[in-house]
């Protein structure tokens, strides 16, 4: 994407973002390059972050069924879009009537698709809801997605994961998110008058605080995993004693089976945690039982092995790119496997 092409969005309304190519291209179908350009600029422009909000939200509620939005959502969304239309008509000098514009709930659907095509974009497997004064941005299994928080900080969201937060963060209180699946956090450090802002990711085993930091947070199959790559963090069990705040070093993986039992913290290798940030596989002498939780948990694929003795070998080796097909035939090839594909279940026969 070259910035030199683009137009200046330092100005831009919430119409002009929704019409904006650049912009639903990032909003419906996010990449690399959308992703890092849409970043950058809302590090460089943080008052135009209520407008980009807005924009994005309309752009992905145009993806859900009418009757799942409440009344003054509807209305603000059609709003946005009859100013859109407006603008398309001008030049041919037409502007008809609203009621003559959106006959009726369906034919208004149909409509905003043929005006900006957003629509036919909406198929970028990922979802962004508004639940009062809440967000949510869920993933669908292969997906990743990079999140920026209203403080800037960003979360790099795995396939299948959920991160939820309020919308009306202020320096008066301490950041929250709650997460569902996986996510690697990189957290901006925030100071107001009355000290540092913590910034605190509930899950359902553990609490964890930090004030500027990167760690890596994995709630799948009833526990929590917590690696930490940079910085301090405090852990506390939400349900525990206040008194009871376990602390975790760099190079350090912290586990919760539930809220009863004590977390475990011993060392780790974060990099071996974190590759599927960089969209690379890394395993280290690791039971292709636990690379099949792997791809179930983040891909919905179900690997079914001959015998729990195929299912305990282990596997050592780095894959530059994320892909399951090349991890499935490295993994055939190591272990003398043939491999059969029945849709989202795949066989590991021995040879």
């Amino acid at each position: 994407m070259n910035a030199s092409d683009l137009p200046d969005y330092s100005h831009y309304s919430i119409n002009e973002f929704v019409l904006d190519e650049s912009f639903r291209r990032w909003v419906l179908q996010p990449d690399e390059e959308t992703m890092s350009f849409w970043h950058s600029f809302m590090l460089r422009h943080p008052e135009q972050q209520p407008v980009i909000e807005e924009a994005s939200a309309i752009l992905l509620h145009l993806r859900i069924r009418q009757d799942d939005l409440t009344d003054s959502r509807q209305e603000r969304i059609w709003q946005v879009l009859d100013t859109a239309y407006e603008q398309q008509m001008q030049p041919s000098g037409e502007v008809k009537p609203r009621w003559q514009r959106w006959v009726n709930p369906f034919r208004r659907w149909q409509l905003a698709a043929s005006l900006t095509g957003l629509l036919v974009l909406a198929g970028g497997g990922w979802a962004y809801w508004h639940y009062g004064q809440r967000q949510e941005v869920h993933t669908n299994y292969g997906q990743l997605l990079t999140v920026t928080l209203p403080d800037g900080s960003q979360v790099r969201l795995n396939g299948n994961s959920t991160l939820s937060y309020p919308t009306d963060w202020t320096n008066a209180r301490d950041r929250e998110v709650w997460l569902e699946g996986e996510a690697f956090f990189t957290v901006t450090k925030q100071r107001t008058s009355s000290g540092r802002l913590k910034f605190i990711t509930h899950t359902p085993n553990l609490d964890i605080s930090v004030l500027g930091t990167r760690f890596n947070v994995n709630t799948r199959r009833g526990q929590t995993q917590v690696v930490l790559s940079e910085g301090k963090i405090q852990l506390s069990q939400p349900n525990g004693p206040a008194t009871r705040v376990m602390l975790m070093k760099p190079g350090e993986l912290a586990t919760a089976q539930s809220e009863a039992t004590p977390v475990a913290i011993k060392p780790a290798k974060p990099q071996l945690y974190t590759a599927w940030t960089k969209q690379e596989f890394a395993f280290e002498n690791t039971p292709l039982r636990a690379i099949a939780q792997q791809l179930n948990d983040g891909w919905g694929l179900t690997l079914v092995f001959d015998d729990d003795a195929l299912a305990e070998r282990r596997f050592t080796g780095n894959l530059s790119s994320q892909d399951v097909e090349t991890l499935l035939t490295t993994l055939a090839a190591t272990f003398d496997l043939q491999v059969v594909r029945d849709k989202d279940r795949i066989y590991l026969h021995r040879q």
